[in-house]
């Protein structure tokens, strides 16, 4: 139970999030329920999704105003095979190795 809900993170969510901007020609979305590179509720999401949005509406716009910077998440190389093997228990329904509360 989480008596303080600071963090509001669906798990699986991803396929239900929306694009900065969609097959509705006027509609640009923002916010931390959009679907950006940064898998999570946060301030740094909701910041990617305005970038996007707003580089949308330019592209719509046929605005030749710059536009706005994006960033990758920066994944460490040193933990890839970490990542692979999780991949690898999930697929097979195995636990994360690291979980160690059932």
């Amino acid at each position: 139970r989480n008596d303080d809900p600071l963090l509001i993170n669906t798990a699986g969510s991803w396929d239900h999030r929306p694009e900065p901007h969609g097959r509705i020609e006027n509609l640009f979305l923002a916010g931390d329920y959009v679907r950006t590179n940064v898998d999570l509720a946060t301030m740094e999401g909701a910041n990617e999704s305005a970038r996007s949005a707003v580089n949308a509406l330019l592209d719509a716009a046929s605005a030749d105003a710059p536009r706005c910077a994006k960033f990758q998440v920066y994944r460490a190389p040193e933990l890839e095979p970490l990542r692979q093997l999780d991949a690898a228990r999930y697929a097979d329904g195995l636990p994360n190795q690291f979980d160690v509360a059932r």
